[in-house]
């Protein structure tokens, strides 16, 4: 009987180990899916009309963590995109893409550092290579289109490439391989296309590997 009840406990500690991450992703997929849906149909507004002097373009939500919209440009059948976060490594708990709130905002100059989890969404994101293209909405619909230089699957000690930037540069990072961490992808991006002349912004400091 006691090895039956010592059986029946390693079973169930072992159920509630694999449990809990899938709910985590499941959680994180039901958030995002919400997200996506909402900016593509455009932002929530209230009922009474904005003064006219105070109207301008918003997309996305009313939810102050909805950052921009990011589009992979491959691998094209998948149709990868996600509304990312604005916060520090800890908003991955509850979303998949976060833009680190330390970093230069998108068509600033710097590095725009994207964390993001490959579950439950992005199993097949290890096929965006160099040439490929990053494209990035913020939150008054205007686009900046980054284009992949480099692209590293390293180990997480050997991550450097989160420091900051004298150029208009994209970094996203996501862990390898899909549902595990061991690696770290990491993809290096130039701005290749802006509405308007980037501003000068911040070149931000120094960010830390993402614990996925």
């Amino acid at each position: 009987m006691v090895l039956l009840a010592i059986g029946v406990a390693s079973i169930l500690a072992g159920g509630a180990l694999i449990a809990g991450p899938l709910i985590g992703v499941f959680q994180r997929g039901a958030v995002d899916s919400t997200a996506l849906k909402h900016w593509k149909g455009g932002a929530t507004h209230s009922a009474a009309p904005a003064p006219a002097a105070s109207k301008s373009p918003t997309c996305g939500t009313s939810s102050t963590t909805d950052y921009a919209l990011v589009n992979f440009g491959a691998p094209v059948q998948y149709h990868y995109a996600a509304v990312a976060g604005n916060g520090t490594w800890a908003l991955l708990n509850s979303r998949s893409m976060v833009h680190y709130s330390g970093t230069p905002d998108p068509g600033q100059q710097g590095n725009v550092i994207i964390a993001f989890h490959r579950e439950p969404d992005f199993q097949y994101i290890n096929q965006l290579n160099v040439g490929d293209t990053i494209t990035i909405q913020n939150r008054t619909c205007q686009t900046f289109v980054y284009k992949v230089t480099n692209k590293w699957d390293i180990a997480p000690s050997h991550v450097t490439q989160l420091v900051p930037t004298a150029g208009h540069e994209l970094t996203m990072i996501t862990c390898d391989p899909w549902w595990q961490d061991y690696n770290r992808f990491v993809w290096r991006a130039d701005l290749v296309s802006a509405p308007a002349p980037s501003s000068p912004g911040s070149t931000g400091g120094s960010v830390a590997n993402p614990s996925f």
